[in-house]
């Protein structure tokens, strides 16, 4: 096949398929989600926004291999800026590609030809994202666990007789992701009180991506409402395991519960707006919001902690026209008008 040329080939989509290998794209934008080849197509063609931004970026992961079964795969990390509406900004988009197209060719399965050359649009995920997203990588290529997993189901199930501290971060996370399976799910329900707290954080953090059945779900729930303000730590990492695409009833109780307590900070707002986002409807919205404002009083920061999280939220497709409504909204209480009339005025400044 001839090099193809930055003309020839006008997605990065399109060169993945062109490429010869298999793939798979993960949004990293808030936690870790497989994402399928047409939706990310759409994203590019400007047809869909991008459904997870952060920091006025859409943050990818690019899996790819060749062969059945995987000997080697390789992984790219990639963000690209988005527009005001959560589009992906094309020119840049453009770039990336021009340079690994100069720089690779056609082929990403000959030796040498999986490294990406230097370009401004790499990252590297945090510790625990890695962990997680590696987890998910050698389930979906059909890979045997890191070594130590076994080791963290013997401490899941006998935490009195094994050492947490031998247990790595890697291990932790490739057992997270099979607490699927109901046996190990009721264990762990079961033993929440008796894990070291270091532990718990990891395992929180690293069940994310999982669906949690609602024994599960209820027991972390309930743990968070009782160690969020004694152990903040480990209460936030157990609000992070309750992360899911759908509606929960409980995890919104829980919501509505912990931001009407007085106790509610900046990092309870920040891991509510970067992984708990599907579970705010009108009233937990607003509820947000009016504990930014407060908080944003409260800490004399002239409103740009309120300002910040809206920017954040209103590039959320599943929350804009929400944020948007609010923000007109005649109904809404005197210290969200007082916010959101500073907003305004900022904006008008700028």
């Amino acid at each position: 096949m001839a090099n193809p040329s930055a003309q020839s080939i006008q997605t990065l989509s399109e060169f993945l398929l062109h490429a010869g290998t298999n793939f798979q794209l993960f949004d990293l934008g808030r936690g870790v989600h497989a994402m399928d080849t047409q939706m990310f197509l759409d994203l590019e063609n400007g047809m869909l926004p991008c459904p997870r931004p952060r920091q006025q970026h859409a943050w990818f992961a690019i899996v790819f291999w060749s062969g059945k079964p995987v000997k080697q795969h390789y992984v790219w990390f990639v963000k690209f800026p988005v527009d005001e509406r959560g589009l992906l900004v094309v020119a840049a988009r453009n770039h990336f590609l021009q340079i690994i197209v100069d720089a690779l060719g056609s082929s990403l399965s000959e030796d040498g030809q999986d490294e990406l050359p230097d370009n401004p649009y790499s990252f590297v995920p945090p510790q625990s994202q890695m962990a997680i997203f590696n987890a998910l990588t050698r389930r979906l290529l059909h890979l045997p666990d890191s070594v130590g997993t076994d080791k963290v189901e013997q401490y899941v199930k006998a935490p009195a007789i094994s050492d947490w501290r031998e247990l790595s971060v890697q291990a932790v996370a490739d057992f997270a992701v099979k607490l699927e399976a109901p046996t190990l799910a009721k264990t762990v329900a079961d033993n929440l009180k008796l894990y070291q707290q270091d532990f718990l954080k990891t395992l929180f953090e690293s069940a994310e991506p999982v669906t949690l059945d609602n024994a599960l779900n209820n027991a972390i729930a309930d743990f968070c409402q009782a160690r969020i303000d004694s152990e903040p730590a480990v209460g936030l990492a157990a609000l992070r395991a309750l992360s899911s695409e759908t509606p929960e009833p409980q995890t919104k109780t829980l919501l509505a519960n912990l931001l009407a307590k007085d106790s509610a900070d900046i990092h309870l707002l920040s891991v509510i707006a970067g992984r708990l986002y599907s579970q705010l409807d009108e009233s937990l919205l607003v509820a947000f919001f009016e504990r930014a404002a407060f908080i944003d009083d409260k800490e004399a920061m002239q409103g740009q902690l309120f300002a910040g999280f809206f920017s954040d939220l209103v590039q959320l497709p599943i929350l804009r026209l929400q944020v948007l409504s609010m923000l007109r909204s005649p109904d809404r209480s005197e210290i969200l008008a007082v916010a959101f009339g500073r907003l305004f005025n900022q904006a008008q400044k700028q």
